[in-house]
This record gives structure tokens, C-alpha cells and sequence, in this order.
């Protein structure tokens, strides 16, 4: 087995890392080779395990300060595998003296991911940090059950509120065109303006670059809303990731947040799902610890309310690749912080 890190991949590497990621289960969008393209400025590290077979595992890594980042990978059906491409990770990043690395699985608990933890831990001190930006779950829905117990299992609320939508002439429909997704766009980056809302991976017009990704590559689809006039009024983008639909991000029209639109989007978002074939509808995201007073606490309440289940993924690993690297790190950020008030106190007037 041999294991190659590059900055910079082939065509030839491209072609088969992608043949691989779209055989695989699981694979997380964050995973995808073009996923780069919506951070130009963020330094990736590509690694891949391969034998006589082909490629076994692949992992894109993020590096920044001599910190080291693996979202939601690697991805590798085989357990031992997976192991053995943790491992080779860590002591790499060990002999170009980087200071910490931190690895959030795609594995959700269970059997394989007690076993990968078992063994790393016999290797390797990792820490495991228990709250919201560590402890990832979220609620899944099983397409297999058939969609009327699907819908029957949504709350009271929003099985009237996906009536109520039906009643007003809203409809839905797949985006096609660049004209639809500039409409969907601004209301999106309204909608983040409006309630201070960070745009995360979708800065500026990084949603074109979505879009092309997930298009091209058939990663998954943006589904608009409109209203009887046919309007655009709100839209969520959806992204395939193996066997799983991902709810990814979600907007509606500020002057139309009255009317249940999303409500609508989400149950044919998940009908679409079914009969594409697809084993689970993810809501990517549950966080267990919001107090009641917190806007993220509404937002699980309306997650919830499409029924389904908790599930819960393996607990980010956090290592230090120096004695007290992470320490070091922080340290330093508060060292630099410190240094830079001092000279802007320091400036004449």
C-alpha cells in the first residue's frame, strides 16, 4: 500500500479519485476534489492510499498556520483501511512539524467507528472535546418507509403548513438555468444580510460554483419555489453524498417568511429523494447544545418537526502533533492580537 500527499492533482489522479468517491457509500461534498474551488484561497492537501487495485482511501486536508483540518474524511469503505490512512496522515503532518490536526469522520457510531477508535487510541493520544463544534449528529429520515408514513410522522404543524403551501399555488421545480439561480442568489444573500447570517461556504457568488459542481459532477439539485404569479420566492439546495440527500441550505423571500415555503421545499425535496433512489434524507445538523433562548434551538424544532431520528457521528479527533500544540497555537493568535493593539495604541493621533 503506498500513500501519496500532493498540492496539486493530475488529470489522471482526478478522473480516478472522483471514479472512487462516487463508488463509495459515503462521501461528504467537503470531500469532492472540486469542493477547492469555492475557497481559492485555502491551502489543500490531497491524500490518497492506493495498491495494485486502485485507490483505497482519499482525503482532502485543509492546512492553515500549521494546523491541519480533515472534514467529514477521510472517505474509505474498510475500516483497516481507514486506520492505516489516519495514520499515515499523522506522522506526516508530525515530520513537517505542524502543530495539531483535528479528523471529523464520515463514520456515524456504531461497530466501525468504535473499532477505529480503538485502534488509533492504542497508537496515538487524541482528545475528545464535548460540545457543539465536536460532537456532530444530526436527524436522518429512512426513504425506505414509504412516503405517506413518511409525511404522517411530520408534526401537526407542518403537515398543515405543507397543506396550507399547496393551497396558496406555490410550487416547486429543479433549477436549470443561471438566470433562475441569480434570482435565488440574491435572496439568498439578503436573507443572510438581513438576519446577520454567515454565508459560510457560500461567500459572494461562490453559489455559481455550487451550482456547477453539483450539475456536472451530479452531486445533487436546487429547488426553487414560486408563487401563483411565478415568482421566485425561496429555494434549497440539496447535495448527494453516496447513499444520503444532505439539506444544505435553505432561503425564502423576507417578505414572504409569513408563508410556509420551505415547509413545502423540504417534502418534496424528500418525495424527489425517494424516487431517486436515495436510502436516507439528512438534515445535517442537530445541535444538542442550544439553550431555549437560542435561534439555533428554533431551528432544531423545525428539523424535527419533519420526524425522523437522531443519529450521531463519530467524535472529532483532536491531536497534538507537538507536545501542547494546540496550546501553542492559541497562544500565539493571543500573543499576536496583543502585539497588534499595542502598536495601534502606539500610533500618534
Amino acid at each position: 500500500m503506498q500513500a501519496v500527499f500532493t498540492y496539486k492533482l493530475d488529470d489522471d489522479e482526478i478522473r480516478n479519485i472522483h471514479k472512487f468517491c462516487e463508488s463509495a457509500e459515503s462521501c461528504s461534498i467537503e470531500q469532492c476534489p472540486d469542493w477547492k474551488k469555492l475557497f481559492p484561497e485555502t491551502k489543500f492537501c490531497y491524500f490518497y492510499l492506493y495498491d495494485e487495485s486502485g485507490i483505497k482511501s482519499y482525503s482532502q486536508i485543509i492546512e492553515s498556520h500549521r494546523l491541519a483540518q480533515i472534514n467529514y474524511g477521510p472517505v474509505c469503505p474498510d475500516k483497516d483501511d481507514m486506520v492505516d490512512s489516519i495514520s499515515e496522515i499523522i506522522e506526516y503532518y508530525r515530520k513537517k512539524h505542524f502543530l495539531f490536526l483535528s479528523i471529523q469522520l464520515y463514520f456515524k457510531s456504531g461497530y466501525e467507528t468504535d473499532y477505529v477508535e480503538y485502534k488509533l487510541n492504542k497508537k496515538y493520544k487524541i482528545k475528545y472535546i464535548f460540545d457543539n463544534a465536536n460532537t456532530k449528529s444530526s436527524i436522518e429520515i429512512d426513504l425506505e418507509n414509504n412516503m405517506d408514513d413518511i409525511f404522517r410522522n411530520f408534526s401537526k404543524g407542518h403537515k398543515s403548513d405543507v397543506k396550507k403551501a399547496k393551497k396558496l399555488g406555490i410550487t416547486t421545480e429543479t433549477i436549470n438555468n443561471l438566470s433562475d439561480l441569480g434570482v435565488f442568489n440574491e435572496i439568498y444573500t439578503k436573507m443572510c444580510e438581513v438576519r446577520n447570517i454567515d454565508r459560510g461556504e457560500l461567500r459572494a457568488d461562490a453559489i455559481f460554483e455550487l451550482y456547477d459542481l453539483l450539475k456536472s459532477k451530479n452531486r445533487g439539485k436546487i429547488l426553487i419555489a414560486r408563487d401563483k404569479s411565478r415568482q421566485i420566492v425561496g429555494g434549497v439546495i440539496l447535495v448527494a453524498q453516496g447513499n444520503t440527500i444532505r439539506y444544505f441550505k435553505a432561503a425564502t423571500d423576507l417578505e414572504m417568511r409569513s408563508l410556509p415555503i420551505t415547509h413545502l421545499l423540504i417534502f418534496e425535496a424528500i418525495k424527489q429523494a425517494k424516487i431517486d433512489g436515495f436510502r436516507y434524507f439528512d438534515f445535517w445538523g442537530i445541535n444538542h447544545f442550544a439553550d431555549k433562548e437560542d435561534q439555533i434551538y428554533n431551528i432544531n424544532h423545525f428539523k424535527k418537526g419533519f420526524g425522523g431520528y437522531y443519529t450521531f457521528f463519530a467524535k472529532k479527533m483532536n491531536i497534538n502533533l507537538l507536545p501542547f500544540g494546540f496550546g501553542i497555537y492559541k497562544m500565539a493568535l493571543f500573543l499576536k492580537k496583543k502585539i497588534i493593539m499595542f502598536h495601534l495604541l502606539k500610533k500618534p493621533v
